[in-house]
């Protein structure tokens, strides 16, 4: 999908750059005007330059482009309409002035939305793979101890705590450690082979480990009854056949 081209174009030029022009720019229209303009042309150049930022920083692209459009085509109106007693350098500012610093300004509160969404989505996907094993995507020894509380209390917040149980099933490679070392790519092949069959046979509302060392956990709730309990080890018993069959 290709990316917006204003998205683009916060990615080509820094923040720290658009920052730094803004500010030399501004300095050198203060200095500049300080000596051309009178003293109400400059002090309108400075409010006109204030209410540009504030155009940029608070509207989104489309309220930018219509106000922009609204400011310029206003000048040009009131400076090719004689009646209008107005200084003509107030005209032209109010043509250049708004639309140039508020387009600066809209381009730097992109960039800092930019960072701060990727900052966020780093710490998001940092909290994620934190309890997450890379090589199936299964969560971790860590994430077990901390959800079987979890599930425990869901029991006790239901109105069935006294029919219900939570069951913890482990599944395991055979001598995973002679595999492992005889050849480690090819073990961690099967593995992740293990754990997409693991994820097909078992239901969806379990939740899935591994313990490291071709060991697998799933984490199960079942009605406390005899034929609840019969068909929850048929299932183990088929998932034990399913992970353990050849690709």
């Amino acid at each position: 999908m290709k990316k917006n081209w204003l998205i683009k174009l916060d990615y080509r030029i820094p923040l720290e750059v658009m920052v730094g022009a803004t500010l030399a720019l501004y300095l050198i229209q203060q200095i500049g005007f300080y000596e051309l303009l009178s003293e109400k042309v400059f002090i309108v150049s400075t409010l006109l330059t204030f209410l540009g930022l504030i155009l940029g920083l608070l509207s989104t692209s489309l309220m930018l482009l219509v106000m922009n459009l609204i400011l310029i085509s206003t000048g040009a109106f009131l400076l090719y309409f004689d009646p209008v007693i107005m200084i003509t350098k107030i005209k032209l500012l109010l043509i250049f002035v708004i639309p140039m610093y508020s387009v600066i300004a809209f381009f730097i509160k992109r960039t800092l939305y930019v960072r701060k969404l990727i900052l966020f989505r780093e710490e998001d996907i940092h909290s994620y793979l934190k309890f997450r094993d890379p090589l199936t995507g299964y969560r971790t020894i860590d994430s077990f101890f901390s959800k079987y509380p979890e599930f425990i209390e869901s029991l006790s917040n239901t109105n069935q705590e006294s029919s219900r149980l939570v069951v913890v099933s482990l599944f395991y490679v055979d001598f995973y450690i002679q595999y492992f070392d005889r050849n480690q790519k090819a073990a961690g092949q099967m593995v992740r082979e293990m754990a997409e069959r693991l994820l097909q046979t078992r239901n969806p509302e379990e939740l899935f480990f591994y313990l490291k060392n071709g060991a697998f956990i799933v984490l199960s709730t079942i009605y406390d009854n005899e034929i609840e309990r019969i068909k929850f080890e048929k299932r183990n018993e088929l998932t034990k056949w399913q992970i353990a069959s050849p690709s």
